[in-house]
């Protein structure tokens, strides 16, 4: 059951790390239509057992969503490896 993640919201406290200040997702089930707004920490956990979550861009090409874990033990999601490319996930609104 793939999730389209199609909005975020945010908190307005003042992260170094941005997508820490991503507190939930809005999706769509790819098979189903369901939505739903799920937290970052049950969606983190939910890919790491073999769930699978994308953004789509403008031109419909679909960004599968990462997780990763800061030195601090925070947990986050993120569509690429590193800072050299943009993040489709951080551009996303509520």
């Amino acid at each position: 059951m793939p999730l389209q993640i199609i909005g975020v919201h945010r908190t307005n406290d003042v992260h170094d790390n941005p997508y820490l200040a991503i507190n939930s997702l809005m999706w769509i089930d790819d098979h189903t239509q369901n939505r739903g707004i799920t937290t970052r920490d049950v969606l983190f956990d939910w890919i790491n057992d073999n769930g699978m979550a994308y953004v789509l861009d403008e031109q419909g090409n679909k960004f599968r969503l990462l997780t990763a874990i800061t030195k601090g033990g925070l947990k986050y999601l993120r569509t690429v490896f590193d800072e050299a490319e943009s993040d489709r996930l951080l551009s996303l609104s509520a």
